[in-house]
């Protein structure tokens, strides 16, 4: 069990690691270059092989303000902190967050009812707040 739970934190890992790189338009071996490690290291990163290194993850948290909580859990917002203002605020592509939590959805029945429920007490909310204002 503690086998498959490793495996699935590293190959999800390596899907928001991937994420990250495509949109910084980074090659593998760009990217890489840009975190000090070896391409054959970070490709493994990416398929979920191996976990990064501290001063990979330190460089990604401090060169990118990615959030170690996104990255290795997915929790949270992406970044750390918002850009200042007139600096472009950097995203990711919204449509691939929502794909991947459909198919974690379909797998995890937990997960299915926990989104389900935040999503309907936060119809609720609102629909009582258009109600109320």
């Amino acid at each position: 069990m503690a086998a498959d739970r490793r495996g699935l934190l590293l190959e999800n890992l390596g899907r928001r690691l991937r994420r990250v790189r495509k949109q910084l338009n980074y090659s593998l071996g760009e990217m890489a270059g840009k975190l000090g490690v070896s391409k054959s290291g970070y490709y493994k990163n990416e398929k979920g092989i191996t976990f990064p290194g501290v001063l990979t993850l330190d460089h990604l948290q401090w060169a990118y303000d990615i959030s170690m909580d996104w990255l290795i859990f997915n929790k949270g917002p992406v970044f750390y902190k918002e850009k200042p203002p007139g600096q472009p605020q950097e995203t990711l592509d919204l449509s691939s967050d929502l794909r991947e939590m459909l198919e974690q959805m379909a797998h995890d029945r937990l997960l299915e009812h926990e989104v389900l429920a935040f999503f309907y007490k936060y119809k609720e909310n609102k629909h009582q707040g258009n109600e109320n204002g």
